[in-house]
């Protein structure tokens, strides 16, 4: 032991020389940084450079002074505020305080706060000095105060509750705390007003007039009301509609709402809400939950209103009359509530006889609806009759058609093909159409005018089109407000607005019936006609077919003397003029078989054809479109083929002329076109019967040229008639040239033309019109003078 305390005697005299001792050799500030440096870099020494750098300070060292400045600042100290008093990176300072949080569970990092049990206690008794002084305090505040999350008091202060917070925190709403004393005084007063409330009163006015806590309130109002001391029930929930009902009150509530229900037999959802029931419809399904109700718009009914709505439903029917259930209904009922009553009921007739629901709340059965249907019959058959006498011209639809053509495929076994035709008929509704005649039928097309048309005729045949059908009207028996005159004479004590629905319930089946009696009336007078009046029909066809095939072959040979083009247009107009009305002939006749022929066949276009098309029989379908497609083409020889066919198919004879027939109908054709020559007084006209006429007398045949090719016909003529002849009706075509160009000036001529201008052009007008006046009648005279001889029979 004394050896011992002699060495340590000895190493403390050593160490004193040592300090004492004056140094042989120094170390320079720089040898001294790169030794440290070096033991940096070694790890033999750790410590952390200043940011000035000028000084080195160990971990350890940080820690220390980190603790001393949170000490000295109470508890709570910023790391911010720390790298300005350690002098040190923020990095470094955010490592050694994680590393004393972990290390000292009294200490917290809170955002970016250091924080102790010290401070956390300090805020704790000055929260509770608060508390008692206003009862309670709210975390929301707090958090304002002291910069720092909510949860985080929530937790720091559930601790410390009971211990340095004397209070509790409300566990409906964890953001309060207050005192017991708070509590108490609450529930004394809240006790105390729910005792005076004699009416249903809102919960959230009481909170705003008395400032009371609003979930405090709810909670010490659910504890009260369960415990049986406030006697009433709180409707609605926690929530700003919470109405507070006195027992007082409701009983007095659900003693009016038992008595009206069991006298009247219903509850108004408005007379439920005056008492001051928020939520009718819930207290209705709870208070009568083993009764059958039915709840409508802004009301709900019993049993009996529905048993007796559903007794006068079924007498009506039974006893085929209609019943109104407005009447039957308490007043305060709307339309919407009869109507949606009247539907559950109707539910339970489903397997009874139809009945039929007008203006939503009247029943009419469906035999009153018949009784006044045959209120008509009587009338349906005379207009019937009357109309067969002046139009007995009918149309029908295409389903219809397609019916009459199955039935007709059904029985062509049993049926020679003439026979076939002849006996056809249809069923299904119709329409009348004025202005018809014998037996002709016509079906109702719809035709849309087609766009990009070059030729005029096509566009003449589309407004013709046009115009038939914007004349055509459905047939009609009656219209709705003579329907309801009707039905005004004959049924007594039937409310106005039950008569026009009646008749505008009536209006399509009277149509479909008329429809029918009309069919039935025109089959009966069509099964009378006679067999010879059958034959003569088609000995009347033969006769126009040939006398029209026999034209257009004599037409041919005078097209043949043009050139090609001029052929060309002259073919395409005799296709487009009586070669069409050959197949419009032959179209039209077949139509009658099956009700779809119109009155003049000339206006027949093409689309009607596809129509009849599809509801002939299918051995005359191949020749007849054959026939139809031949009219767009651009040879006659095409066509006379394709009606060689057609007549062939449909046992139509044509008698083709002779020498003897030829010479016939030449001299008729002049004789039409000088008559009207004679009566005309047009310009262009006379130039073109003129030209026409004078090729006959030159050529010995007939022409049938469109306007347009007028010109080649006089060209061609120079050769065949006198000059003078030729100069004249050059000149005479020079003057219809003006005047044409001149009318159409005059028609594109707009305000803005001077008055000199207009004076002008009229003035040019009437000179071409003298002039053409005075060359007309010498015009003429080239035809109807005693003919000279021409150059050619010179």
């Amino acid at each position: 032991m004394a050896a011992t305390w002699e060495e340590i005697l000895k190493l403390s005299q050593q160490f004193q020389s040592a300090q004492f001792a004056q140094a042989s050799q120094r170390l320079s500030e720089r040898n001294c940084i790169e030794i440290v440096a070096k033991l940096i870099s070694e790890k033999q020494l750790e410590v952390v450079h200043t940011l000035d750098g000028k000084e080195y300070i160990t971990p350890a060292q940080i820690s220390r002074e980190i603790r001393d400045e949170l000490h000295v600042r109470g508890g709570r100290v910023n790391i911010v505020d720390l790298q300005q008093v350690i002098n040190v990176d923020l990095l470094h300072i955010e490592s050694r305080a994680n590393d004393i949080v972990k290390s000292d569970r009294t200490i917290q990092l809170v955002l970016g706060q250091l924080i102790d049990e010290h401070y956390l206690d300090q805020v704790a008794e000055e929260t509770n000095d608060k508390l008692q002084e206003t009862g309670q305090v709210k975390i929301s505040d707090l958090c304002k105060t002291y910069d720092l999350p909510g949860d985080f008091l929530k937790q720091a202060f559930s601790s410390r509750l009971g211990k340095i917070i004397h209070g509790e925190i409300d566990q409906d709403n964890r953001g309060v705390i207050f005192t017991e004393a708070f509590v108490t005084r609450h529930r004394a007063r809240i006790r105390g007003l729910f005792s005076a409330i004699t009416r249903p009163t809102a919960v959230i006015n009481l909170i705003t007039r008395h400032g009371f806590q609003e979930q405090l309130l709810y909670s010490v109002l659910e504890e009260l009301v369960n415990s049986g001391r406030l006697r009433g029930t709180v409707v609605g929930g926690r929530q700003d509609k919470a109405v507070f009902v006195p027992d007082i009150y409701a009983r007095t509530q659900s003693s009016w709402v038992d008595s009206f229900f069991k006298q009247n037999g219903y509850l108004e959802f408005d007379a439920l809400l005056r008492l001051g029931i928020p939520d009718p419809v819930n207290y209705i399904k709870k208070r009568y939950k083993s009764l059958q109700l039915l709840f409508l718009k802004t009301s709900c009914v019993g049993q009996e209103i529905m048993d007796q709505v559903e007794a006068s439903v079924d007498e009506a029917i039974n006893s085929g009359t209609w019943v109104d259930i407005v009447p039957l209904l308490p007043s305060s009922l709307s339309i919407e509530d009869a109507s949606m009553l009247l539907q559950q009921v109707m539910r339970s007739f489903t397997k009874q006889p139809s009945t039929l629901v007008f203006s939503d709340t009247m029943v009419v059965s469906e035999k009153f609806i018949n009784n006044c249907a045959e209120l008509f019959n009587d009338l349906m058959h005379q207009k019937a009759e009357k109309e067969m006498k002046s139009n007995p011209v009918h149309l029908i639809s295409e389903e219809d058609l397609k019916q009459s053509f199955l039935i007709e495929n059904a029985s062509s076994s049993k049926k020679d093909k003439k026979d076939e035709r002849r006996k056809k008929a249809n069923e299904g509704s119709g329409s009348v159409r004025g202005g018809g005649g014998g037996n002709a039928r016509e079906f109702k097309i719809k035709k849309t005018k087609k766009k990009g048309r070059k030729d005029a005729d096509s566009d003449e045949e589309s407004q013709t089109t046009s115009t038939n059908r914007s004349k055509h009207l459905e047939i009609c028996f009656m219209s709705q407000e003579e329907i309801e005159d009707v039905l005004r004479k004959h049924i007594r004590d039937c409310p106005e607005e039950l008569i026009l629905e009646i008749a505008d319930h009536l209006v399509r089946p009277l149509t479909k019936s008329y429809q029918e009696v009309l069919r039935s009336v025109f089959m009966s007078s069509a099964s009378n006609s006679s067999g010879a009046s059958r034959k003569k029909t088609i000995k009347d066809l033969q006769e126009e077919v040939s006398s029209l095939y026999n034209n257009v072959r004599l037409f041919e040979k005078g097209a043949k003397h043009f050139t090609d083009e001029t052929q060309t247009n002259i073919t395409k107009h005799m296709l487009k003029t009586v070669c069409t009305d050959i197949t419009n002939l032959i179209f039209n006749f077949l139509a009658a078989d099956v009700m779809m022929a119109a009155e003049d066949y000339t206006v027949i276009t093409s689309e009607m054809r596809k129509k009849i098309l599809s509801a002939l029989q299918e051995e005359m379908r191949g020749p007849l479109t054959k026939l139809h497609i031949s009219l767009n083409g651009k040879s006659l020889e095409e066509f006379v083929s394709a009606l060689d066919a057609a007549t062939e198919a449909c046992d139509i004879m044509v008698k083709k002329g002779d020498k003897k027939k030829e010479r016939q109908i030449l001299f008729q054709h002049r004789q039409a076109l000088v008559e009207q020559l004679k009566v005309t007084e047009d310009p262009a006209l006379v130039l073109h019967l003129t030209s026409v006429l004078l090729f006959q007398f030159s050529t010995h045949c007939m022409l049938h040229a469109p306007g347009r090719c007028v010109p080649q016909i006089i060209t061609f003529l120079s050769t065949k008639i006198p000059e003078d002849q030729h100069s004249s009706l050059v000149k005479y075509q020079g003057l219809v040239v003006k005047q044409l160009i001149s009318q159409n000036k005059k028609i594109g001529q707009g305000d803005d033309d001077s008055l000199d201008n207009k004076l002008e052009a009229e003035e040019s007008t009437e000179a071409i019109r003298k002039e053409l006046q005075e060359l007309t009648t010498s015009i003429k005279d080239l035809v109807l003078r005693p003919r000279k001889s021409s150059v050619t029979e010179e």
